[in-house]
């Protein structure tokens, strides 16, 4: 009896134990998990007053979790053709709930520095910013920043590319381009010149096309042209490593121009457009990011956002989820009504799966105060089981939550 009540204390010891760290994990896993909200909460990150004129939205997430949160702020006039902009940034830590002090990178009276796109290096962690003034790189999440200076390689045709506007670069995770830093880019035929303000030059000298570089940003080279009478764009990586092109398209039919890539971006064809997805005449900038497949069990999804309205200014922004790598859209959400500003914007996952659609707005994402007092940047920060309508959720391994 009495080697069996050690026996039995013996095994209340371990059974004791065993709860304790079943109740430890579910505890953590209470903490840790993103609730399933009703509408998106929105966070201001740059607000407009005084001078201070936010736009072009870049947002990126850093290997150790970092939200990077980029933008111009014009100066003075929140219109394109401003005489003194500057490049700011504002950063996360808790993924994207709360956002430390705005930095600023570039900045000199009467200087004009337009932001282009960053990308993160997943392989070294570097963080790359294309940007007036001069590039820069940080190799501490943000921290701090210091001259970029890569060796360009100048294409056959001299036009250079440009990334002003368009959405973050990627890095590739597949095939033999596999590390691969690729950025969506245009690029712009002056041969015998070129206004911004033209409609018809717009249509006829503006092309699609992307910049890429093989060793870690050291070198820089251009891709083909395609997708005439296109401007600000964004790619993703499909999941057979094709890569997915959407640009906005310069025409009055509501639509946006794809292309897609069978060498990693090195050239681009297949040029189509997209029957589903609809926005302003002539365009705007949009997002677009894959969801980690990591966290979905391997799953297949590319999130979209845009201000998805015809015939009015640039509001009611949808956010869309791709199944099929931008074939179809299966998922379409409201991010705010057809009565609030929601102009160009930029996507990131964080390492927990919270998407973030970064978008110049109002100061609070709601209303329709005109073009000169939305200038303001904020973050829609949503769950993916919102998106999905409880379909998908950080825990699948693959196949629809039912």
């Amino acid at each position: 009896m009495a080697h069996n009540g050690k026996r039995l204390m013996h095994i209340d010891h371990w059974r004791s134990i065993a709860v304790s760290v079943v109740t430890i994990l579910l505890v953590s896993e209470a903490l840790s998990a993103e609730p399933i909200a009703a509408s998106p909460a929105i966070i201001t990150v740059f607000e407009q007053g005084g001078n201070a004129n936010y736009h072009i939205p870049n947002l990126v997430v850093a290997n150790d979790g970092t939200v990077l949160a980029f933008c111009e702020e014009r100066w003075g006039s929140a219109s394109d053709d401003v005489t003194e902009c500057h490049i700011v940034l504002r950063r996360s830590l808790d993924e994207g709930r709360t956002w430390l002090p705005m930095a600023t990178l570039r900045r000199k009276e009467g200087g004009n520095f337009h932001i282009g796109s960053a990308c993160v290096d997943h392989a070294t962690g570097v963080v790359l910013l294309m940007c007036g003034g001069g590039w820069l790189k940080s190799e501490d999440s943000g921290a701090t920043w210091t001259d970029w200076k890569p060796n360009v390689v100048a294409p056959p045709d001299g036009m250079g590319g440009s990334t002003h506007g368009s959405a973050p670069g990627v890095t590739l995770h597949h095939g033999t381009a596999k590390g691969r830093l690729l950025w969506p880019a245009r690029a712009v035929d002056r041969t015998d010149g070129y206004s911004d303000g033209s409609i018809p030059d717009r249509r006829t000298k503006c092309y699609s096309t992307a910049l890429y570089s093989d060793d870690h940003g050291t070198t820089i080279q251009r891709a083909n042209l395609f997708l005439q009478g296109t401007g600000e764009a964004c790619l993703v990586e499909r999941l057979d490593g094709a890569v997915y092109f959407n640009a906005r398209a310069y025409f009055n039919d509501h639509r946006r121009r794809t292309a897609l890539s069978g060498n990693a971006g090195r050239t681009f064809g297949k040029e189509g457009i997209d029957p589903v997805i609809i926005e302003v005449n002539q365009g705007t900038c949009a997002g677009m990011v894959r969801y980690p497949p990591k966290l979905i069990g391997g799953a297949d999804l590319v999130l979209f956002s845009n201000p998805s309205v015809q015939d009015r200014g640039r509001c009611h922004g949808v956010l869309r989820g791709s199944r099929d790598g931008g074939r179809t859209w299966e998922y379409a959400e409201e991010l705010n009504s057809a009565d609030d500003w929601f102009d160009y914007s930029s996507i990131a996952v964080t390492h927990r799966g919270v998407i973030l659609v970064m978008a110049k707005s109002t100061s609070n994402g709601r209303g329709l105060p005109g073009f000169a007092k939305a200038c303001s940047i904020v973050v829609f920060r949503v769950s993916l089981e919102w998106l999905t309508r409880g379909q998908m959720d950080v825990t699948a391994t693959g196949a629809d939550k039912n």
